[in-house]
């Protein structure tokens, strides 16, 4: 049901990062860290991560989530990623045929649903490009989106900002990343400086390419300047669990295998929450399809099943 679609989203516009309530302000600056006090989790954690494409593709990578499925082995711990590629603070790209509100209204929906004790949320990228000029409109729209989530998640969720990753200088002929930098440096100040006066976590990923660099000379942290290359998801997942003070296990066959797993349950609910043809189903053609709608639901028990394995698998 809708592979290529699914395959396709993947590979949209462009990224930024991921937010989480906490119970504690705390800054963690770059290649500093782990965080003086590790991230404390439910004893049922469910963790929602939200925003654009580096979210989203996060979909089919799952190094992040296997990181914390081993870290967390005594948990009964679920995730659901909401990310939508191309999306901003507003929500515009979940708006379908509507407005900006409509996409709000529609990510409000879901983690309401979902019911998430940590969320993580990422965004910031997309709005950079607008420079100096835009950054006060982008905070006034964080604010507004960091509410929305409070009211529908879970009373006393916990949230953590993560920063937005600074763009790889690939060399020339490619465009040189300087200028775009210095509004990601700005953007940054802006969601730290929220995280500050709401007590919030910020998590300072900008140096991630710097730090990949030096750890793989040779190798891309990007396929492009801004999303991250295969060497370079792995990367990630370890260095922002690391950041967070989660205690890392060494990487061996049976975390590859949580990670398929996590892969493929991943892709359950992404057909789940967001079904092909979603128009004709749900939305305003629903007259010409609405009766396939009973079959969203038939993916529940097949995510439950992936779930299982990984349950099994992490002790």
């Amino acid at each position: 049901m809708g592979r290529g679609r699914y395959k396709a989203g993947m590979r949209i516009f462009s990224a930024a990062l991921v937010l989480t309530l906490i119970g504690f302000s705390s800054v963690v600056r770059g290649a500093e860290a782990p965080t003086s006090k590790p991230l404390e989790f439910p004893a049922e954690p469910k963790i929602a991560f939200i925003g654009n494409t580096l979210v989203e593709r996060d979909v089919q990578q799952g190094y992040l989530e296997t990181l914390l499925i081993a870290a967390l082995p005594d948990r009964n711990i679920t995730f659901r990623n909401l990310g939508w590629s191309g999306d901003n603070v507003r929500c515009e790209s979940r708006s379908g045929f509507g407005q900006a509100a409509d996409g709000m209204a529609h990510l409000a929906r879901h983690v309401a649903d979902f019911k998430p004790n940590v969320l993580f949320l990422n965004y910031g990228l997309n709005e950079s490009f607008g420079g100096p000029a835009a950054l006060p409109a982008f905070s006034n729209d964080l604010a507004t989106l960091l509410d929305m989530l409070t009211k529908n998640a879970a009373p006393g969720a916990k949230l953590v900002l993560f920063s937005i990753i600074a763009q790889e200088d690939l060399g020339r002929p490619l465009p040189n990343p300087t200028q775009q930098n210095e509004n990601i440096r700005l953007y940054n100040g802006a969601i730290a400086k929220l995280a500050a006066e709401r007590g919030l976590v910020y998590l300072d990923l900008f140096d991630l390419p710097a730090a990949f660099s030096k750890a793989a000379p040779s190798a891309r942290f990007t396929e492009n300047a801004i999303h991250p290359s295969p060497a370079g998801w792995k990367f990630l997942g370890h260095e922002v669990a690391r950041r967070m003070g989660v205690p890392i296990t060494p990487w061996d066959d049976r975390l590859e295998q949580i990670r398929k797993l996590v892969r493929e349950k991943n892709e359950l609910f992404f057909h789940r929450w967001r079904p092909q043809n979603e128009t004709y189903i749900f939305g305003f053609r629903k007259r010409e399809q609405g009766r396939n709608a009973v079959e969203i639901p038939q993916f529940d028990p097949l995510i439950a099943e992936k779930e299982a394995a990984i349950a099994k698998l992490k002790k």
